[in-house]
């Protein structure tokens, strides 16, 4: 049987459409498939979403151009969950100044139905949103985002990535907290370096490395394919409770993510350590915490360590220029030097801020019982502020 040149020129072409038809069908259900996922993945955050009425309407609280979130860590002791500490970030939008203000988990609460509890123990009791709104009542700024963690995920999600690298956290005093020669951390042993406190460390100091700690476990969770994401989401979902949506929490990690301490200011929230009926509290000063958040409000909080100070005894009795010195270096001001004032007639203590603003007197002047805060701008002045000390700033130490 003979072919005909005819049909051996056409069968190329039917061969082609077909080849054609087949790429098509490829593209179509490669688009549908990437459709899928990423509809998965989005679901997937959804996990972390709390989408209930008071969480949402926690973004509709206070002033417009400031944001605040809460952030705490949960952890357990035996059977029951407590909070370990907290953190409150406000952002003025309009003056881009972020403050960072630590809470610790053995914060005494007094209330009048109860004997004095740690602020922790209570979330146990309370949970979400009795909780948060006793946080924000309590300290006196109103919440509109929070993050819950849950740190036995790290222990979780360490696990699941088949380790975390060593070398990466053993910069610093904290390496001394690492296992020796070991270059994969267990999620145990993650765990373990995330919560051991050195009685020596400072709390910032033990934030810091927590930081690092679940940045790296956050790289690691980076490095893995596409297609993994919605199972290791799936895995941190348990662990992690917040009313941001995927969107925002992606937009707030580009925010942040450049951002360290040095950016921000960081301060404890005023108060001192206590032991009370066997309990080890974290007692605030409810004045000095009232001037906190008063000065956050308004934009004036600054550093201590960037205050310089002069100290001046105008009451004529020994020795008091070098009590506040010592109370104010306690606190991390710079004070230069001390001496007498013009004369030993001042009543009342004088906090005289000398640059521009009067915000670093305001901030000395909260660690001044008794005192004034007068503003006299000095271009030419070689200290922030000089206090003069009164006659009546005895009497106020004294009460105290």
């Amino acid at each position: 049987m003979q072919i005909s040149r005819s049909y051996l020129l056409q069968k190329p072409k039917t061969s082609r459409k077909k080849r054609r038809l087949l790429m098509i069908m490829i593209t179509v259900m490669f688009l549908v498939l990437a459709v899928v996922c990423a509809v998965h993945v989005i679901s997937t955050f959804s996990l972390f979403h709390n989408s209930a009425e008071w969480a949402q309407s926690l973004r509709l609280q206070g002033a417009g151009n400031e944001v605040t979130y809460l952030v705490y860590g949960v952890d357990y002791w035996g059977a029951n969950p407590y909070v370990e500490r907290l953190i409150l970030i406000h952002h003025d939008t309009i003056n881009n100044t972020m403050s960072l203000v630590y809470l610790p988990g053995n914060t005494m609460i007094e209330t009048a139905e109860r004997d004095p509890e740690p602020l922790g123990q209570l979330y146990r009791r309370l949970r979400n949103p009795a909780f948060i709104e006793l946080v924000q009542n309590f300290i006196g700024l109103p919440v509109n985002h929070y993050v819950e963690l849950r740190y036995e995920g790290i222990a979780v999600l360490a696990d699941y990535l088949g380790g975390v690298d060593a070398g990466s956290l053993s910069k610093g005093p904290a390496e001394k907290l690492l296992p020796q020669g070991i270059k994969q951390l267990t999620g145990f042993e993650l765990y373990r370096f995330f919560l051991t406190a050195d009685y020596r460390e400072p709390p910032w100091s033990q934030l810091n490395r927590q930081r690092l700690a679940l940045l790296q476990l956050w790289h690691q969770l980076e490095q893995k394919a596409a297609w993994q994401w919605p199972r290791l989401l799936t895995q941190a979902a348990p662990y992690v409770e917040t009313d941001l949506d995927w969107r925002e929490l992606a937009a707030l990690k580009e925010q942040f993510k450049e951002l360290t301490y040095a950016d921000m200011k960081t301060i404890t929230f005023p108060g001192i350590e206590e032991t009370r009926d066997g309990c080890l509290y974290w007692v605030t000063d409810p004045e000095a915490s009232a001037d906190l958040v008063r000065l956050i409000n308004e934009g004036y909080l600054v550093l201590p360590e960037e205050v310089t100070v002069e100290v001046l005894n105008g009451s004529g009795i020994n020795g008091l220029a070098a009590h506040l010195k010592a109370v104010l270096e306690e606190e991390g001001f710079r004070v230069l030097r001390t001496g007498n004032a013009d004369h030993f007639a001042y009543e009342d203590t004088e906090v005289v801020a000398l640059g521009e603003t009067p915000g670093k007197g305001r901030a000395i002047a909260l660690f001044v019982p008794g005192s004034t805060l007068v503003h006299r701008p000095d271009p030419e002045a070689t200290v922030d502020v000089i206090v003069i000390i009164g006659s009546k700033y005895q009497e106020y130490t004294a009460e105290q």
